[in-house]
């Protein structure tokens, strides 16, 4: 679960990546069809690059990006959100059938390097 900021300590990064936490965002990305399906169908296209290989996707939001590149063929998939949308990312990656091969979490990519 998402840690809870106390609003009077938040700094304007915080408020940043709290945006990403909420549904109206996700739901307007997920909406540009264009965008959407330029990602999907660059994915799809291009399999060969997918194929057996480990993808993290940073930033990864509600996992739609995640979900194309295990369809795309990917051995495994690390979805990795500072925000707490990652709580329903995992969710949305169980009922895709996804489970196996795409894992969410919560995490600061700056973190990694």
């Amino acid at each position: 679960m998402a840690k809870l900021i106390n609003p009077e300590e938040m700094t304007s990064r915080d408020y940043y990546f709290d945006s990403y936490a909420h549904f109206g965002i996700h739901e307007e990305m997920l909406k540009d069809e264009v965008r959407t399906l330029t990602y999907r169908n660059s994915m799809y296209h291009n399999k060969h690059v997918f194929k057996d290989k480990i993808v993290l996707d940073v930033g990864s939001g509600t996992g739609i990006l995640s979900m194309f590149a295990a369809k795309a063929g990917a051995k495994k998939v690390y979805g990795i959100e500072c925000s707490s949308i990652s709580d329903y990312s995992e969710k949305i990656i169980k009922a895709n059938h996804l489970d196996n091969n795409c894992s969410m979490r919560m995490y600061d990519s700056k973190g990694i390097f």
